[in-house]
């Protein structure tokens, strides 16, 4: 099952969970806070698994375009080149800021709520965010520079790529862009797997906490039933028989 598909199904689930839920409030679990939250990140979730498809997309296609300059050096174009520069710095910017939003997201929440869960997915979307962020910082120190000194991602990138070129020519040139763009994309495809592992996370969570408010109520009317006691059906009095004769 893809990833997409995975999340969407899951995002499904919780939708169905949140009747469910907030329905259940004898145990004083539903509607709280928690949950809404839960739902609003699994909303956020759903959002950017779809950012992430195009950029997948989108990473492809310049591997593409790539791969043909690759075979053909001599008949790079500086537009061309330049288009799929912004592209994979737009990419690059797009999952870095999905990977930090989601890491900040799981640290407040983790907070706020006392979950361990949610701290252990901070701590990954962290992770991968700086796994992220020294795919193009790497490639930079190369050339003895970094990414905080460029006022953009393309910037960086523009420079490397002509750095590159005018010390190695244009075949290595366009090999360090395809590199640093296939590690994107693999990138991308790990942070769309972290992805549906939180969403599969708070599915399993919801599902535990809708049956525990299910028990709550299960077990009050069970205490109940001794102290019940059935009430009587109403009872029709017998009907007058009347003497007309006086007999």
């Amino acid at each position: 099952m893809k990833v997409g598909t995975k999340v969407l199904l899951v995002g499904t689930t919780l939708l169905c969970l949140q009747g469910n839920v907030n329905a259940g409030s004898v145990a004083g679990f539903g509607g709280s806070t928690e949950v809404t939250q839960i739902l609003n990140n699994l909303q956020l979730i759903q959002s950017y698994e779809q950012q992430v498809q195009a950029y997948v997309r989108q990473g492809l296609q310049v591997q593409h375009e790539l791969q043909n300059l690759i075979a053909n050096p001599t008949s790079v174009l500086g537009p061309e080149v330049g288009q799929m520069i912004n592209t994979i710095g737009q990419i690059w910017n797009g999952g870095n800021t999905m990977g930090y939003n989601l890491a900040q997201i799981d640290k407040n929440f983790a907070t706020t709520f006392k979950s361990p869960t949610a701290g252990n997915f901070a701590k990954m979307f962290t992770s991968w965010h700086q796994t992220n962020t020294d795919t193009l910082q790497s490639a930079l120190r190369t050339i003895g520079t970094q990414r905080d000194q460029y006022a953009s991602s393309q910037a960086a990138l523009t420079d490397l790529y002509n750095r590159s070129q005018a010390t190695n020519g244009n075949l290595d040139s366009l090999q360090t862009l395809s590199q640093i763009n296939i590690r994107q994309i693999q990138e991308l495809q790990k942070l769309q797997e972290l992805m549906a592992s939180q969403a599969q996370a708070a599915t399993t969570y919801m599902a535990s906490q809708t049956a525990k408010d299910q028990k709550g109520l299960d077990d009050a009317t069970g205490l109940m039933q001794p102290y019940q006691r059935p009430i009587p059906a109403a009872q029709s009095a017998p009907a007058p028989k009347w003497n007309l004769f006086g007999r």
